[in-house]
């Protein structure tokens, strides 16, 4: 070998030696800044995973109250019912009665209203006299002990 070629070897051998990979520190550092960003992420998933059922129970309970609303609407009882005018002349006129549909035990309510929610409990369903139907519930968050999670919506018939 010539002595031109052995400077050569001698200088790939050094260059290849002064070279340093990362250090087990740096190595760790990046694992856990890599760490903390994955983890935004899966709270982030999370949170949508949340808000989606919480918007899937919403859209359940008032399709639920609203075809059921639906029904009491053309199916009512009529009444009779009396009242004075300022002259004090008696006037009767005919009234749509929704007693027939009252409950307040929310078993039967959910039955007769065919609530089926996600991840979430029927806090209460009461239907009353007057058609106005309420639907409360909640324990659709991480945290089942939370109050603030609980969620309602009412809507009624009406006297039109």
């Amino acid at each position: 070998m010539s002595s031109h070629n052995m400077k050569k070897t001698k200088y790939c051998l050094y260059a290849y030696q002064s070279q340093r990979g990362t250090t087990i520190v740096e190595a760790i550092v990046a694992i856990f800044v890599l760490s903390f960003g994955v983890l935004a992420l899966m709270l982030a998933q999370i949170t949508a995973v949340n808000t989606s059922i919480n918007a899937a129970n919403q859209s359940e309970v008032t399709r639920a109250v609203q075809n059921y609303i639906e029904k009491m609407r053309s199916q009512p009882g009529l009444m009779i019912k009396e009242k004075e005018d300022a002259n004090g002349t008696k006037i009767q006129y005919i009234a749509k009665d929704y007693s027939q549909y009252v409950t307040d035990d929310k078993d039967i309510c959910s039955n007769k209203l065919d609530i089926h929610l996600v991840n979430a409990d029927l806090n209460s369903c009461t239907i009353s006299s007057d058609g106005q139907i309420t639907v409360k519930w909640g324990g659709q968050s991480l945290g089942n002990n939370d109050v603030s999670d609980e969620f309602s919506y009412s809507l009624t018939a009406g006297q039109s």
